[in-house]
């Protein structure tokens, strides 16, 4: 699934940049950078709700659900080269910081995903994790050292493309770097643990001190944003990620549902746009309309996909499967 998974994202990446750029134009603003901040706002995905409905369903590791999950990886390595793509046009041309720093940038997410399957799992698993005395702590000291690895990582990476773009790049890869240890989520655990109060609450407060203070309540709840929102919230917000997935069968639907969730990245561009004088608060208020639908509608209209979807092509070989197994014989017997 991974080439035509691949395609999804690049499909699921252009066509919500080029239909909100193009609808941006169609309501009297210019291309750039108006057009295109709107259409880089409307481009990532987020399949945190899709994931987890994936796993209820026990359709994970289907080769639609690995599908899903591989072209949300991919869109959202491009919607990040977008971003900085994006924020590189304000001000004067330059063609270091335009041009030759992505570049760059995009090689060296290059050389860290291969790490990430070829160097990390072995130095981790075979080098440094055996040096360290077992124990049976609520925190064992392996634990603590692959947490203080992952900070590291993260430092460095987030420095590394600080100066390349953004330190966004870093984030997303040295995370990316830990998915392949031999203990299955084990390194997501540790972090999650360590973590995961901390990040709630700065979540919140970085999200209502950011996004949620800058939209303007008046021009947001006018009638003009809502029905300019509403246009570009149903067509280059989500008709184009529901349509992203054309050539992928049966499951065509699914994945484009899969594809159509929001979450704060999008929001964020939106709000540095605005900050940035790229949009005005007219725009940016459509901008958020088109936001919410998908962040509203998503979450139902793919359970509802996937429902139908699993009832009427994953039921079947999951029943032969069972009738097959015969541990299922000897607990019917019992």
């Amino acid at each position: 699934v991974g080439p035509k998974a691949c395609a999804v994202a690049v499909f699921g990446t252009i066509l919500p940049l080029a239909a909100g750029s193009l609808l941006t134009v169609a309501f009297g603003k210019p291309f750039l950078p108006d057009g295109l901040s709107v259409g880089t706002a409307l481009a990532p995905t987020s399949v945190g709700i899709a994931l987890r409905l994936l796993g209820e369903a026990k359709v994970l590791q289907e080769d639609f659900g690995q599908a899903i999950i591989t072209a949300a990886f991919v869109d959202d390595i491009l919607s990040l080269v977008l971003f900085n793509v994006l924020f590189s046009l304000t001000g004067d041309f330059n063609l270091m910081a335009t041009v030759v720093n992505p570049i760059i940038g995009i090689a060296f997410m290059g050389i860290a995903m291969v790490a990430a399957v070829k160097f990390w799992p072995k130095a981790i698993n075979e080098w440094i994790l055996p040096r360290v005395p077992e124990d049976d702590l609520k925190v064992s000291h392996r634990d603590e050292v692959l947490f203080v690895i992952m900070m590291a990582l993260l430092l460095i990476y987030a420095t590394a493309t600080h100066f390349l773009g953004t330190h966004l790049w870093g984030c997303f890869i040295a995370g990316m770097s830990f998915a392949c240890l031999d203990a299955d989520h084990h390194a997501h655990h540790v972090w999650v643990k360590q973590t995961k109060r901390a990040t709630s609450w700065m979540i919140r407060i970085f999200f209502a001190a950011t996004v949620a203070f800058a939209i303007p309540v008046d021009r947001l709840l006018s009638f003009e944003a809502f029905w300019k929102g509403s246009l570009m919230g149903i067509g280059p917000c989500i008709l184009t990620k529901v349509l992203c997935a054309p050539f992928m069968g049966n499951a065509r639907f699914v994945i484009g549902w899969a594809m159509v969730g929001r979450a704060e990245f999008a929001y964020l561009i939106a709000q540095m746009a605005a900050a940035g004088d790229m949009i005005d608060s007219d725009t940016f208020s459509i901008v958020i309309w088109a936001l919410l639908y998908a962040t509203v509608f998503a979450p139902f209209c793919f359970r509802k996909v996937l429902d139908r979807y699993v009832a009427r092509h994953c039921a079947g070989p999951r029943a032969a499967e069972g009738a097959a197994d015969p541990g299922n014989e000897a607990a019917d017997a019992q």
